[in-house]
């Protein structure tokens, strides 16, 4: 699921007020560090690595234009100072600030360039750079207090799931919650979970965790936090194919941001129902619901959040064949994504715009934008999205009829797909195998695979249950039914075997011969 749809983060400093950004001086006197007592620091080692962290918050000067990580290095490379003279409170309080960040050349008094929202360690994930995230709060956990490791953990787990290391961040949060030192610490990690086991394809899962966060949240009127679940709950109803329920959720969801003025909890919900809409092919209420989350973005210079909504609305005229300004949408999602240094925006939109080409036949321009987004996929270690880049190329190597080509990448997509546990992309995987084998005239191949993907999209619940049961039914159309008839009941026989496998036999017949 989308990551915009859900409620993932954790560590916010209040809301900023003013343009005032925080001078390296007024930072080491929150931190209790006094240049004019370095002196008397012992022993030396000890007193470089303090003059270190000095030098880093008070010297270090980054150009406006530098990319974002950059702009972050002066607090990073302090924080890392202060760990090697286990000054762990001091480093905690460090990574618990926002970082003046400048993302765009406007003038810099400008209050949308000014990047202080969010603390250090979620920066860092904000804008893609997962392995600095990991790395910056591994070397903490265990060193101050259950809230410090309550925040790490949390920003670890999101980290890990960001690049489909999803077993360990199910580890992350599982220890987030066993340690939560507060109701709403529990909440927090209790949605998180809900989200990874959301993005596996378990969404009865994903759902009872839901629903033990909501409950929780409303014991605690947080009403926002109940807005963000009914948000989530909705994402999952609509990942499942029940749109009523996903509209109903996504409408409560709405009613309570706009009774406590949430103004960028409106352009959540707003975009939310957008997608509602756009699945039930409502493309003028879908387009009116994510304009208006847009204006919102842009009102807050909430650019993150505009480049999702400019892939979203683009996909919304890509539907209604209005290729042109999709095109155009996709490509003002991929610049202000590279503006910010928001990387994961860069890959979705190089994926957007590779769909595009291959829409129109420009399969050697799609090949070029899925390679790139390939590309910054693997720089920064997003294993979802590498699976999902190279099932796009085995999709359009199939349409160049180089099938040989394609039945590697889609091999390729599903290896890291079982590895990450992540049951759509592998059924996805499975299914583009089965109808590249089928143009192969290799039907055996074709129909065992065939029958794979079926019984996972089935055991998932997912609706691309109709897609491969489009391609069995092709298969069946070329090889006649009694063979067709013949190779199905192999596999079903396979897969009664396996585990509960007398019971998904029974819903897979249903579907094959019932129907």
């Amino acid at each position: 699921m989308s990551k915009n749809d859900e409620l993932n983060t954790k560590g916010k400093l209040a809301s900023q007020e003013s343009n005032i950004i925080p001078s390296g001086e007024s930072v080491l006197a929150e931190l209790g560090i006094e240049q004019a007592t370095l002196k008397l620091i012992t022993p030396k080692w000890k007193r470089t690595q303090y003059r270190a962290v000095i030098n880093w918050l008070t010297k270090y000067k980054p150009q406006p234009d530098s990319p974002t990580l950059e702009q972050l290095r002066g607090c990073l490379e302090a924080f890392h100072h202060l760990c090697a003279v286990d000054a762990w409170e001091k480093a905690a309080n460090l990574i618990r600030r926002g970082v003046p960040v400048i993302n765009s050349t406007d003038p810099l008094n400008s209050s949308e360039n000014i990047y202080l929202e969010e603390a250090l360690h979620s920066q860092l994930g904000d804008f893609g750079y997962y392995r600095e995230q990991i790395n910056l709060c591994s070397q903490i956990i265990g060193k101050v207090n259950d809230e410090v490791d309550d925040i790490c953990l949390n920003s670890l787990g999101l980290a890990h799931r960001a690049l489909g290391n999803y077993q360990k961040a199910i580890e992350c949060h599982q220890q987030q919650l066993a340690i939560a030192p507060e109701p709403e610490s529990q909440e927090i990690a209790l949605t998180n979970l809900g989200n990874i086991y959301g993005s596996l394809g378990q969404y009865q899962v994903a759902i009872e965790l839901y629903q033990q966060a909501l409950a929780i949240s409303i014991t605690l009127s947080n009403e926002k936090g109940q807005a963000k679940l009914l948000g989530n709950l909705g994402v999952i109803h609509r990942l499942q194919g029940d749109y009523e329920p996903a509209s109903e959720y996504h409408q409560q969801q709405l009613q309570i941001v706009y009774k406590i003025g949430d103004r960028k909890g409106i352009a959540n919900a707003l975009e939310n129902l957008g997608i509602v809409y756009y699945f039930l092919r409502d493309y003028q209420k879908a387009a009116e619901n994510m304009q208006g989350s847009l204006s919102i973005a842009r009102e807050f210079g909430n650019k993150r959040c505009e480049a999702s909504t400019l892939g979203s609305l683009g996909n919304v005229y890509f539907s209604l064949h209005n290729h042109s300004l999709a095109r155009d949408l996709y490509q003002q999602q991929l610049e202000l994504s590279h503006e910010i240094g928001y990387l994961e925006g860069e890959e979705t939109a190089l994926g957007n715009l590779g769909v595009v080409c291959n829409s129109t036949e420009q399969y050697e321009t799609a090949i070029k934008y899925y390679e790139r987004g390939l590309a910054i996929a693997r720089n920064i270690g997003d294993r979802e999205g590498e699976s999902y880049a190279l099932s796009n190329l085995g999709n359009t190597y199939t349409y160049l009829e180089q099938y040989e080509t394609a039945i590697e990448y889609h091999k390729q997509s599903l290896g890291i797909a079982a590895g990450i546990g992540d049951k759509w992309a592998a059924g996805a995987a499975i299914h583009n195998l089965s109808d590249t084998y089928r143009l192969l005239k290799k039907f055996d191949l074709a129909a065992l695979l065939g029958m794979r993907s079926l019984y996972i999209f089935a055991c998932i619940q997912s609706p691309e249950v109709e897609t491969a049961m489009i391609t069995l039914s092709k298969i069946a159309l070329e090889i006649g039914i009694d063979e067709y008839a013949e190779l199905i009941e192999e596999q079903l026989h396979v897969i009664e075997q396996e585990e509960s496998g007398e019971q998904a036999v029974a819903g897979l017949r249903e579907l094959l011969f019932d129907n």
